[in-house]
C-alpha cells in the first residue's frame, strides 16, 4: 500500500545576490526549501500549518494546497543532479510518497491520507525556482519533459497527516487520466489534442489548469515561467 514516507515545510526567505545579474546568482524569494517534520501536521484547505508561499500567484491557493512527489523517482533525480542521494523534500514537496508515481495518480483522484482527505488537482508546471532550487539549469525542463512532476492536492477534509500514515484511494474521476499523461499532453498538444480536450472536461481540476490547457490547446499558452536563462 502506498504511504507517507516524510513530511516537509517552508518558509518563505529571500537568497542570492541583490546586485548580481546572473540566472543563478540574483536575488529571489521561495519557501522551495522544504524541513521534515517529524510530527503529524494538521492540514488545512490553504494548507500544511507552517508551509508558506513565497509567490502565492502562482503557488500555492486552495486548488494547490499540498504538493506531493513519488519517492520512486529519487533516484532518477539524484543521478540527473550528480548526487548519490536526495534528502526528503528535495522537490519541494510537501508529502513524499512511497506506492505511487505519476503514472498511477489520476487527474481528480480523492486520496484519504491520515485523518484528511484530499483530491489531485493538477501536475507541477515546474517554473525556473526549482532550477535555482538546485543551481541547475536544465533541471526545470527535464521535469517538464520527462512528466516526473509530482501532483497537487486541493484539502477536501482538513485532518492530521504524518510520517507512516497510508494513502487510500477514496474515489476516482469516470474520465481517468493519469498525471503521466497529462505531463505528456501538455507537452505536445498537437499531438494529445484529444487528450487535452478530455482534460479540459475534468470538473475536480483546478481552474487555473483548465484554463492553461485551454490556451494549449488554443496555441497561445506562455511558458515564460520555465526560462533559466
Amino acid at each position: 500500500m502506498a504511504k507517507v514516507l516524510s513530511v516537509q515545510v517552508g518558509r518563505a526567505k529571500t537568497y542570492g545576490d541583490a546586485n548580481a545579474k546572473g540566472f543563478l546568482e540574483k536575488a529571489w524569494s521561495t519557501a522551495s526549501f522544504k524541513e521534515v517534520v517529524k510530527r503529524p501536521l494538521h492540514v488545512s484547505v490553504e494548507g500544511f500549518e507552517d508551509d508558506e508561499v513565497a509567490d502565492r500567484a502562482h503557488h500555492g491557493g486552495i486548488d494547490k494546497a499540498v504538493f506531493a512527489n513519488s519517492y520512486e523517482n529519487y533516484a532518477h533525480w539524484a543521478t540527473f543532479l550528480g548526487l548519490e542521494r536526495l534528502p526528503f523534500g528535495a522537490l519541494s514537496e510537501n508529502l513524499t510518497i512511497v506506492g505511487l508515481q505519476e503514472a498511477n495518480v489520476m487527474l481528480g483522484d480523492v486520496h484519504e491520507i491520515g485523518s484528511a482527505i484530499l483530491q489531485v488537482t493538477q501536475p507541477r508546471k515546474p517554473c525556473w525556482k526549482i532550477s535555482r532550487r538546485w543551481n541547475h539549469t536544465e533541471l526545470t525542463n527535464e521535469i517538464f519533459t520527462s512528466g516526473l512532476s509530482g501532483w497537487y492536492y486541493r484539502v477536501l477534509k482538513e485532518g492530521v497527516i504524518g510520517a507512516g500514515d497510508a494513502v487510500r484511494i477514496v474515489s476516482q474521476e469516470a474520465c481517468s487520466i493519469s498525471i503521466l499523461e497529462a505531463n505528456h499532453a501538455f507537452r505536445e498538444p498537437t499531438h494529445f489534442a484529444m487528450t487535452l480536450e478530455r482534460m479540459v472536461t475534468i470538473p475536480s481540476i483546478a481552474q487555473s489548469y483548465r484554463d492553461s490547457l485551454i490556451k494549449r490547446l488554443n496555441g497561445t499558452s506562455d511558458l515564460a515561467y520555465m526560462q533559466t536563462r
